[in-house]
């Protein structure tokens, strides 16, 4: 089939519409899959009960993987006590060109069932890599907000995890922690807020929200599926002879 345009003339190529099709299809599912993952979370952020600027977790949440995604990144409030006994220092954490720990502090929940690890800051370490900090940490029941963060990943380890409890752990291993305390948690830290006492330095990088990345992507599947379309309308045009 050929459509006269002028000087070109616009001819019908089986191939180039099949491949044409196959990828507009293909740009759009990926472009809706985004945009419904968006959908997702901007309705359970809805369904969760704001408090001001942030989020009151509830320890039902961190037991619905969906809700755990959900909040990644977001600010949330809870409302519990710290747990010092069980208090860890992530070592090899380097601020301004030195070395020390990240404090590593579980926080139970009012249910007394669930906590959350938080992260409450650098502090530096010693020339003697085998002197530990001592710090101060609060007991009472207390309120903290942070950034709820997901943690996807362990790093890797060169040591073997010990059978006993170790004050110096070289990285978050939830596995590991799951031995040694006995209670509920998923694989989350909260970076604990910079205006919150109990805390040492806390300069937080703070990455684009979840829901913002998904429109993005979703817009950008959309973008591939008309640039594939200009394409293939391109390649089936051919100026007269």
């Amino acid at each position: 089939m050929q459509i006269p345009l002028g000087n070109y003339v616009f001819r019908l190529r089986w191939m180039v519409v099949a491949v044409m099709v196959v990828a507009i299809w293909s740009c759009l599912r990926l472009g809706l899959w985004q945009w419904h993952k968006a959908e997702q979370k901007q309705a359970i952020m809805l369904a969760l009960k704001p408090h001001g600027d942030a989020v009151e977790l509830r320890a039902q949440a961190l037991d619905i993987p969906s809700h755990v995604e959900a909040l990644h990144l977001q600010t949330v409030m809870i409302g519990g006590r710290y747990l010092p006994q069980y208090s860890f220092f992530l070592d090899n954490q380097v601020v301004q060109g030195q070395a020390g720990f990240a404090v590593i502090t579980p926080f139970l929940l009012h249910d007394q069932k669930h906590l959350i690890w938080v992260n409450r800051g650098w502090v530096p370490g010693f020339a003697d890599h085998q002197k530990i900090p001592e710090i101060q940490t609060p007991e009472a029941e207390q309120v903290i907000r942070g950034m709820f963060w997901q943690q996807s990943k362990t790093g890797f380890r060169l040591d073997k995890a010990g059978s006993s409890w170790q004050p110096v752990q070289p990285v978050i291993d939830f596995s590991y922690l799951r031995q040694h305390v006995p209670f509920s948690f998923a694989n989350v830290i909260l970076k604990l807020d910079p205006a919150m006492p109990a805390g040492f330095v806390r300069v937080w990088e703070v990455p684009g929200g979840q829901i913002e990345k998904h429109m993005s992507y979703a817009y950008q599947w959309f973008g591939f599926a008309l640039a594939s379309f200009m394409i293939g309308l391109y390649q089936m045009i051919e100026k007269r002879s």
